[in-house]
């Protein structure tokens, strides 16, 4: 399959918690890979589309991402449900905390894609 992707997502497979809009309690999930155009997720719950309009990404107690996606693809996996998302809002205070994120715990992931140009390019 070719990557068709302007920027690299990187496989973090981090453990997260999504709250969307209006959520009283935040959903478990999982970012199997993320970059500044999207991500994918997964998690239990089967969610309708649209909530991913607007949510919050809790990926550690100090770093969370408030970012608006559209589902560009879903897939069913044994009890998991798999969103493939495209950011459509995310702020360039966002991206760059998310470069430092991702420099600070996964900086591997960096230094193994180095050829593909800065983070934040």
């Amino acid at each position: 399959m070719d990557e068709r992707r302007i920027k690299p997502r990187w496989q973090i497979n981090q453990g997260a918690e999504l709250t969307v809009e209006n959520g009283v309690r935040a959903i478990p999930c999982v970012v199997e890979d993320i970059s500044h155009g999207g991500m994918c997720i997964s998690l239990r719950r089967n969610l309708f589309d649209d909530v991913f309009s607007n949510f919050k990404l809790a990926l550690s107690e100090d770093f969370e991402l408030n970012v608006g996606a559209q589902v560009v693809w879903r897939q069913e996996e044994f009890e998991k449900n798999i969103y493939g998302l495209l950011f459509n809002r995310i702020d360039k205070s966002a991206e760059d905390e998310l470069d430092r994120y991702v420099n600070k715990n996964f900086h591997g992931l960096i230094v193994k894609h180095w050829w593909e140009g800065p983070l934040n390019a």
